[in-house]
């Protein structure tokens, strides 16, 4: 398939294969992340590609996170930012349990130790 015949998703589905098959004995998430950043990146704009409910904007986000906190009185904005770091570490778990769930499956497949 050339890459005019490609869909968003079959090229969420091919980034995801090639970055499954280079994420070898990363150990957690993280340690995946640092030698595959790049192609993360790519994976999440590929997805993001797929359907509106994916829609970020990464790029966009510091600015609109600095307005907002601008706007708040100085006493909510230690709140605003308690709940940013909240989110942060919701997402960091979701990507761990994820990657967690890949490791075992490739387990349960024979595909990793």
């Amino acid at each position: 398939m050339n890459s005019m015949d490609e869909t968003p998703t079959t090229d969420a589905v091919r980034r995801a294969d090639a970055m499954a098959a280079r994420i070898d004995d990363a150990e957690s998430f993280a340690d995946a992340k640092r030698s595959l950043g790049r192609e993360y990146d790519e994976l999440l704009r590929a997805v993001r590609a797929v359907d509106a409910r994916f829609a970020f904007d990464r790029e966009g986000r510091p600015a609109a996170i600095a307005a907002v906190r601008e706007a708040l009185p100085l006493m909510e904005r230690d709140l605003f930012e308690a709940v940013l770091d909240d989110h942060a570490c919701e997402i960091a778990a979701i990507e761990e349990a994820l990657f967690q769930v890949l490791r075992a499956y490739g387990r349960r497949r024979g595909d990793t130790p």
